[in-house]
């Protein structure tokens, strides 16, 4: 990543958001990039807390106090990460609207934020305001759910062969360029049903399935020279049969990665179901971090 580009992290000081803030300032140590920590004030939020909790706010202004953590936060990830400088700004409004805006306004390469939030401001539902940020973020996502121990090591790429697929794989290639990369693929053999309930034989549903693998292949071949050339030979391929979500997730337990990375697709309304639905399983259930990509 080139030093001119910038990593925005953002954090509701949970210990989820915690994790999403260690990993983005060992990315920007890695990198040698700046680091900017956001918070989201909701002030609609604490007023509703107001009336449940009147007397802990007289005394401890929320904003103030945000204020005073965030400040706090962004000091000791400066300390313990030896970065020159960790900027921190707080901001008034909605997450998943102000995170995105706020990486267009400042420019930022790569956000970073945890799986879901805890406490009285629980707007970062799990992978809720992911997908939300994705769909307004000019740069890709990162949604932590581990413990950021080791660098990204082994990367997943989901795969359908298509130009958002290809952004994907070469995001995942520029971003991390010393891993290993794996790109997955889901096949299914669209007439499969049909063949069984017309008394296809289970040699013939097989053959007809291993055809489509076979093509699958042929198409995984030309997706990764597509999308890199020089470093196509040197991607590892997975081509399992089933619905995506499944395949993925068989082969993460199978094979486990650090980091499994999903790219967006279309803006329709259909598109962003699809999103919706693919994305909060994976979300919900992949044993690692994930990257999505506009």
């Amino acid at each position: 990543m080139k030093a001119s580009q910038s990593i925005l992290v953002a954090t509701d000081f949970s210990a989820p958001a915690t994790l999403a803030v260690e990993r983005a300032a060992r990315l920007a140590r890695e990198w040698q990039c700046p680091l900017n920590l956001l918070h989201v004030f909701n002030p609609f939020a604490w007023e509703h807390a107001g009336h449940l909790l009147p007397d802990l706010l007289i005394r401890h202004n929320p904003k103030v106090r945000s204020k005073t953590m965030l400040n706090r936060l962004a000091d000791d990830m400066a300390v313990r990460n030896a970065l020159s400088r960790v900027g921190r700004q707080l901001v008034v409004g909605r997450a998943s609207a102000v995170i995105a805006d706020h990486a267009v306004v400042s420019g930022a390469s790569l956000i970073v934020i945890g799986i879901r939030g805890e406490g009285i401001v629980h707007e970062l539902a799990l992978g809720g305001t992911a997908v939300k940020v994705l769909r307004r973020s000019p740069c890709p996502v990162l949604v932590v759910r581990q413990k950021p121990v080791p660098p990204y090591r082994r990367i997943a790429i989901a795969t359908d062969f298509s130009a958002t697929a290809t952004r994907a794989l070469r995001a995942a290639l520029a971003i991390f360029p010393e891993a290993q990369h794996i790109a997955i693929h889901a096949s299914r053999a669209p007439y499969e049903g049909r063949m069984r309930l017309a008394g296809a034989s289970p040699e013939d549903v097989e053959r007809y399935r291993s055809d489509e693998l076979a093509a699958a292949g042929q198409d995984m071949d030309a997706y990764l020279a597509d999308a890199d050339y020089e470093a196509a030979g040197g991607i590892s391929r997975v081509i399992g049969h089933g619905y995506p979500a499944a395949v993925l997730l068989d082969e993460l337990r199978r094979a486990p990665c650090d980091l499994l990375v999903l790219g967006r697709h279309g803006q329709s309304v259909l598109d962003e179901q699809l999103l919706g639905s693919i994305t909060l399983n994976l979300l919900h259930h992949a044993p690692c971090d994930v990257l999505l990509v506009p």
